[in-house]
């Protein structure tokens, strides 16, 4: 087994990536999240009985800890302290973390020890350190109408597998990484530097903010002189951080490796053309900027076949503005042929013109 790949899994909205290596590299997960339960009198009742207070949908609290491996919090001690699993509502190993972010394990396996809290009104004063802890109630009727609810007694399935090492719990990802050379899953996506430039789905939120700076840029630089000033002074940078935002998907970013992966251009497709175009069964080319300092090394003609291959229409449309005789230039090479209609808009008191131009696939 190679050298592990930590890769923080805390993110939030970037959906969920699948890595498959060639090698023998081993994928660690890192991070914390925290699971609810809807509300119920049987939520109740677990709490009451088995001393574990879960979380309620709306009512999910802050759990300030980072956790390598991944861990998922499901429910509080009452003291300060949280039960956590690996195994995403599986049958794996459960553990009890305190306030101090001590670990201990409490069961190798979830449905033997379902049953011991269940059974056992003690079972936290056996099983997990920090005590006295006060006993539950006993009330075998409760429990015991609590477990035909619950499906229990739990059959465990064979023998639980050995949990391995505890799992280290930090108060953020800043301290996890003293120790533990953690990746974002972008990063890791992007691990080969070569060729210097390349295509990507937008994912991180440095491409996301990268993007934003070029579509601000490149209009400053294409369109002064072409557009009215009024709506060149439309397009701020807070608009286009607001849609790199509010519009991340069907986005590829052009990537410099050699300068950290700054966004040198970008494109935004659509594989179902807008109404407004008058091609039939079109895919469109929504956007494509490349910063002027890259321009004149093929870098227009890379992000545009990248996008082109991810359009599934017999043809593509887009949209250029009128006067911007350069970029006309751009497209007939690449294919695409003027068709003669064109779409007026009134924008912030001004008014532009955009040319439609056609390319057939093949």
């Amino acid at each position: 087994m190679g050298e592990p790949i930590y890769i923080d899994r805390s993110h939030k909205g970037d959906g969920p990536i699948g890595i498959i290596f060639a090698g023998a590299a081993r994928v660690i997960d890192t991070g914390l999240s925290v699971l609810s339960e809807r509300k119920g009198g049987l939520v109740s009742e677990v709490s009451r009985l088995c001393g574990m207070t879960f979380f309620l949908d709306g009512q999910i609290p802050e759990v300030p800890l980072y956790a390598v491996p991944y861990l998922e919090v499901f429910a509080s001690d009452g003291t300060g302290g949280w039960f956590a699993a690996t195994s995403e509502g599986g049958d794996g190993p459960l553990y009890h973390i305190d306030r101090n972010r001590s670990v201990c394990l409490v069961s190798g396996c979830y449905r033997k020890f379902y049953n011991e809290m269940l059974s056992d009104p003690d079972w936290r004063q056996k099983r997990l350190p920090g005590g006295p802890w006060p006993r539950l109630p006993e009330d075998l009727e409760g429990r015991k109408k609590l477990a035909a609810e619950l499906g229990a007694p739990v059959s465990p399935s064979g023998e639980a597998a050995a949990p391995g090492p505890l799992p280290q719990v930090f108060v953020s990802r800043e301290a996890a990484e003293r120790e533990f050379p953690i990746l974002d899953i972008w990063t890791v996506l992007r691990q080969k530097r070569e060729p210097r430039f390349q295509v990507h789905p937008m994912m991180s939120p440095a491409d996301r903010a990268g993007k934003a700076l070029v579509h601000y840029t490149a209009w400053q630089e294409t369109y002064t002189g072409l557009l009215d000033p009024r709506i060149l002074a439309w397009n701020t940078p807070e608009r286009c951080r607001e849609m790199a935002e509010r519009y991340p998907e069907n986005t590829l970013v052009l990537l410099d490796r050699a300068q950290n992966d700054r966004v040198a251009g970008f494109s935004c497709y659509l594989p179902r053309a807008r109404e407004l175009v008058s091609a039939p069964d079109a895919s469109e080319v929504a956007a494509l900027y490349l910063l002027q300092a890259y321009q004149g090394q093929g870098l227009g003609r890379l992000l545009l076949e990248q996008t082109l291959a991810r359009l599934p229409g017999p043809r593509t449309a887009l949209f250029v503005l009128e006067g911007n005789r350069r970029a006309v230039g751009f497209y007939e090479r690449m294919g695409f042929r003027l068709t003669g209609h064109a779409l007026h808009e009134a924008v912030n008191g001004g008014e532009m013109t955009e040319l439609e131009m056609v390319r057939e696939k093949g």
